[in-house]
Parts: C-alpha cells; sequence; structure tokens
C-alpha cells in the first residue's frame, strides 16, 4: 500500500480566476507550501497539484471567507481513509449502528454488514 503523504494527488479548480480576489497572494501560498498551480490548457480551470500533507495544509489556511471553496476541492479530492469496520466492533462490542456510522463515515449497508459478521465471529 503506497504512502498516502508522497504521492502527488492533482484537484481541479473550476472557474479559478473568476472565483479568488488576489491570484498573486494565493500562488505564493502554494508554492510556500511545495505544491503547484497551473491552467489546465486553454481553459478557465485550473490543478493544484501536490502530496496529500501539503493539500492539507493549503486546505486548513485557505477555510475562510471566499477561498473556502478551494478548501473544500481540496478535501473532496483527498483519499478517503479506511478502516476495518468489524475490528472496530469486535473491539467495542456496545457499537451502535449510528454510532459506527458518525466515526467512520462508512454507509448504512457497511455499518450493518460489520455488525452482522461481528456477531458471527464472537
Amino acid at each position: 500500500m503506497p504512502n498516502n503523504t508522497t504521492t502527488t494527488l492533482s484537484i481541479k479548480l473550476n472557474n479559478f480566476l473568476h472565483r479568488i480576489d488576489c491570484k498573486v497572494t494565493l500562488i505564493a501560498l502554494v508554492t510556500e507550501c511545495g505544491c503547484s498551480l497551473k491552467r489546465i490548457r486553454r481553459s478557465k480551470n485550473w490543478s493544484l497539484t501536490g502530496t496529500q500533507s501539503q493539500l492539507v495544509k493549503i486546505s486548513e489556511q485557505l477555510k475562510q471567507g471566499r477561498t473556502l471553496w478551494i478548501a473544500e476541492s481540496i478535501n473532496k479530492g483527498l483519499p478517503k481513509p479506511t478502516f476495518d469496520l468489524t475490528a472496530i466492533v469486535q473491539s467495542n462490542p456496545d457499537m451502535t449502528l449510528n454510532r459506527l456510522i458518525a466515526e467512520t463515515g462508512c454507509t448504512l449497508t457497511e455499518a450493518r454488514a460489520a455488525l452482522d459478521k461481528a456477531e458471527d465471529l464472537i
């Protein structure tokens, strides 16, 4: 399994120039964090490229005002963490469906399957 902090990710920023106030400030932040921001061919869309840890750092700094949409785009583009739901249920027998869904972000179907599997193993 590859290390998520060294894998390069690319986030598409639609209509980038029309949605930000100061391109120069944002480019300075991106280069300071070690990422790159480039225009996609001749379109209005741009691409933000960097490692997961670099993108998270940028996202945390942009969670305000008119740049919030960039932070949300980054968060949508990041890989989602995976959990062994059955192991979580086995280590905590009082786990409810709602709590499992809230803590892991899994679907109702996945949570039910994990609970059923854990009950068979116990």
